[in-house]
């Protein structure tokens, strides 16, 4: 007998904060910041296929740490701008 698995609907939400504007605020920050890779990547094809050469795979995954690392920085630590005192 397989065990019945629930709907997305059913399922209850993953909570992060305490607050849940955070979570959604959170959700669509990461949503655009996904965008913004892709459109990177497809920026970056277009000017390869201009050019000589074939992509670098190693060149683009060390790019996409890195945009990653930029996007979530304000999550791992304090801020760079930071309010007066």
């Amino acid at each position: 007998m397989a065990l019945a698995t629930p709907s997305a609907a059913e399922r209850p939400e993953q909570i992060f904060f305490n607050d849940p504007v955070l979570d959604r605020l959170m959700g669509v920050t990461l949503a655009l910041a996904a965008e913004v890779h892709m459109l990177r990547e497809r920026v970056r094809d277009l000017e390869e296929a201009r050019g000589p050469g074939l992509p670098d795979a190693a060149a683009r995954r060390d790019d996409a740490a890195a945009f990653a690392a930029h996007v979530l920085e304000p999550l791992l630590g304090r801020q760079s701008a930071r309010g007066p005192l």
